[in-house]
């Protein structure tokens, strides 16, 4: 047996994976987890359709097969991951013209793939109302924003709420500029004609925080926590030294506190989705059956409704929800677990 809290450094990482995955497997996601991250282009649906269709043209563009209102570009958009999200360059430095569109919104965020995936499983509908609640870079957040106020009539989408919360105040900063860079003005007004709120709480504290009590309930919760990020660590290369399987334990019971948190937060019936970026079972199904166990009465694991299967294809199962990892899919990795 593993003496679990001694493992450190890159020979402990290695070994709690390989026992996990297999010696075999392990070496194939070992391998594709040191390749570039496969990013999807998400067009500013905000923007005329007449400015799609030149970007389109410009950038060599095709709609993807099974996410909604992304696209892919021919010969991929690749980076480093999570941190290379951005408005509109892509990891190789090749800067979109951000004047070939006659409008102070910018026309297009590059994200993970997998991150436009949990985002598209969470379904929201166009009126509804949605708490991200570790928002930042913001990647999932306008995906929700284009989810729940480009689509619908007027009268519906002014129904809809968004809230995107982000303990750390730098990386608050940098959703800021996201948010006011891809969405219209009306969307993000402050105040009662807003739909976009951002908040910036710490929301795994123990206790719910009060700004965001007086916004709820929520027919939506996205905990998209934040955790190990194997993925980051191997690009990163020196970063795997200071892995300790003590530091994913001590992930793994603050994202207990953001699921009771979101738990607090939801409408009874309403969803919460639980993300993660690790391959640690700890902080994956470890997190959810805990939750369940401990705080969950009323709540029970969902299964991904039918029309979103597509979505999920080469994804693992595991105990509470799936797990992409990119040595069977074009993305990962990342865990998604659906708690109703």
């Amino acid at each position: 047996v593993l003496a679990t809290m001694a493992l450190r450094g890159e020979s402990g990482w290695q070994a709690v994976h390989s026992k996990a995955f297999g010696k075999e497997r392990w070496v194939q996601l070992r391998a594709a987890l040191r390749q570039p991250v496969n990013h999807l282009v998400l067009l500013n649906p905000f923007l005329p359709s007449s400015q799609h269709q030149e970007l389109v043209r410009q950038r060599h563009l095709e709609p993807h097969p099974v996410v909604p209102l992304v696209f892919t570009a021919k010969g991929g958009v690749q980076g480093q991951g999570e941190e290379d999200e951005g408005l509109f360059s892509d990891a190789g430095g090749d800067k979109l013209d951000a004047n070939a569109v006659d409008s102070e919104m910018l026309p297009c965020y590059f994200l993970d793939g997998a991150s436009a995936i949990a985002a598209a499983v969470m379904d929201v509908a166009p009126g509804a109302s949605v708490l991200d609640l570790c928002a930042a870079p913001g990647g999932k957040s306008v995906m929700l924003a284009s989810m729940l106020f480009s689509t619908a009539s007027d009268e519906v989408s002014k129904a809809g709420r968004l809230v995107c919360n982000e303990m750390s105040r730098p990386r608050l900063q940098r959703l800021q500029r996201v948010m006011s860079s891809f969405l219209p003005a009306e969307v993000l007004n402050a105040g009662a004609t807003g739909r976009v709120a951002l908040s910036n709480v710490d929301a795994a504290s123990g206790s719910v925080p009060v700004p965001l009590q007086r916004l709820a309930p929520f027919d939506y919760v996205l905990v998209d926590a934040p955790c190990t990020s194997d993925r980051h660590l191997v690009r990163q290369g020196s970063a795997l030294a200071h892995w300790a399987a003590g530091a994913v334990k001590a992930n793994a019971e603050r994202q207990l506190e953001l699921v009771r948190c979101a738990a607090a937060l939801v409408k009874p019936g309403g969803l919460i989705l639980y993300v993660t970026c690790a391959l640690s079972e700890v902080e994956n199904d470890g997190v959810v059956q805990k939750f369940l166990k401990k705080f969950g009465q009323g709540f029970a694991p969902e299964p991904p409704p039918e029309h979103t299967k597509a979505l999920l294809e080469g994804a693992d199962l595991t105990a509470f929800g799936v797990l992409f990892l990119p040595d069977r899919t074009p993305f990962g990795p990342m865990y998604i677990a659906r708690l109703r």
